[in-house]
């Protein structure tokens, strides 16, 4: 149990910025979609209450003074604290007269007869109001500030998502490019099975029916270190290197390769079983830019078919 807890803990260690990108995206999702929209609809109700507050005070002042107010005045005044709080006011013209007098009703400070006064002229104007019938809400009514910052939040943990598999990928192949020093061609198995991949390389060549003019013969007990074979075409001299790699080709690699082609002056074929690391590719486009684009290829294969397809469009 010790060594299980022991194992998780250092799997944590070598693995905490990964595990801190994805508690960023966790989060980044939760605030997006429940914070933001809660905070712009408190933001939305405060600015509501206080042009509430000021349309109240307003026309309640008017109306103890004796001024005339009618339901096109009430609107305008409305229209007015919307334009200017930039909101949707949540209460009809009748709503607001109601909510005056009910501000006088509670105000004890104003003698009796004086409310019952004011209240009887707010109820006049109150009777007069015909309600129309509540407007069906369409699309242009929805809180899109609300559907904004949901797909905000989504389009957030898309891209940090995106960037941990980005992360992963490149912490990937930086271990192989520290690693492939120790790439296990003496072990039985691997060693066996670089023997039979250099192998296959050999028989497609000899296939395809080119001059061979060097063969370096490996075992499973000698494996060769550079390029295998030599051959000579119509287009020139080859290097011809095979490794068979069930992770990625890196650095390391491609800088033997290229510095065997580089000394012996002539051009280079890498077959190999997987794909190269991008350090690994841009150090191919690299040699190309400053040797041509035909100094050295890279052929990708793990079945015989696809090694000779490959060959044959660079050396046949």
């Amino acid at each position: 149990m010790k060594e299980e807890l022991r194992n998780i803990w250092k799997w944590a260690i070598g693995h905490f910025w990964n595990l801190f990108s994805i508690v960023g995206v966790v989060a980044t999702f939760y605030f997006g979609l429940f914070y933001i929209p809660d905070y712009v609809k408190d933001n939305l109700y405060s600015k509501s209450a206080l042009a509430q507050q000021e349309i109240v005070r307003e026309l309640g002042e008017n109306i103890y003074n004796g001024n005339h107010f009618s339901v096109e005045g009430v609107a305008s005044l409305i229209e007015q604290k919307e334009t200017f709080y930039k909101i949707d006011f949540p209460y009809t013209v009748k709503q607001t007269l109601l909510l005056v007098n009910n501000e006088f009703s509670n105000n004890h400070y104003i003698p009796l007869e004086k409310r019952n006064e004011i209240s009887t002229s707010i109820q006049k104007v109150v009777d007069r109001i015909k309600e129309s019938p509540s407007p069906k809400k369409g699309w242009r009514d929805f809180d899109y500030s609300k559907i904004l910052s949901v797909a905000l939040a989504i389009l957030a943990a898309f891209v940090g998502s995106l960037s941990i598999v980005q992360k992963h990928k490149k912490d990937a192949e930086i271990e192989i490019e520290l690693d492939e020093e120790n790439n296990p061609f003496e072990e039985g198995t691997v060693s066996h099975r670089a023997f039979e991949y250099s192998q296959m390389v050999g028989d497609v060549l000899r296939d395809l029916g080119v001059d061979m003019s060097k063969e370096l013969r490996s075992s499973p007990q000698q494996p060769v270190y550079g390029p295998e074979y030599e051959i000579r075409t119509g287009k020139g001299e080859f290097l011809i290197e095979t490794k068979a790699y069930r992770q990625k080709v890196g650095v390391n690699t491609i800088r033997g390769f290229l510095r065997a082609v580089q000394q012996q002056g002539k051009l280079g074929v890498l077959v190999a079983s997987s794909s190269l690391t991008v350090r690994a590719r841009q150090m191919i486009n690299q040699y190309k830019e400053k040797n041509g684009n035909d100094s050295v290829y890279v052929v990708v294969g793990v079945t015989r078919g696809d090694i000779k397809a490959g060959l044959k469009g660079v050396v046949a």
